[in-house]
């Protein structure tokens, strides 16, 4: 009677199989992971350049309406200002004067959300 004492080229290759199926099913993970971080990342980054530029653009608006920062030069984000005057009715359906629509848009240069912020500005 024979006793076996070492592994047959089919166990190896089975083995080696099994694992290199979860190598790559671990690197498909840590790669999702990744993206989700960097994602997140990217969101918060856009949301504090948009209150920041909020504030800015509260104190300087875009006079001729739009302004636009290019993402090269905003740590990856691209921002948009707009300021318009906004149609802002009293119970008499009367347009408020001196009522204006200040939007910023942030958007990450490699593609994903866009962040939106809009706030009204009294500006006789």
């Amino acid at each position: 009677m024979k006793t076996k004492k070492a592994f047959t080229l089919f166990e190896v290759m089975i083995a080696l199989g099994v694992f290199a199926m979860a190598v790559t099913g671990l690197a498909l993970a840590l790669q999702a992971a990744v993206d989700a971080a960097l994602n997140a990342r990217e969101r918060m980054l856009a949301r504090t350049i948009i209150e920041s530029r909020l504030a800015t653009a509260m104190a300087n608006p875009p006079l001729d309406g739009r302004r636009e920062i290019d993402g090269r030069t905003n740590n990856g984000i691209s921002v948009l200002e707009t300021f318009e005057q906004a149609e802002i009715r009293d119970t008499n359906n009367t347009i408020l004067p001196g009522m204006w629509r200040l939007k910023v848009t942030a958007e990450p240069i490699r593609g994903g959300v866009k962040e939106n912020a809009e706030i009204l500005v009294y500006r006789p």
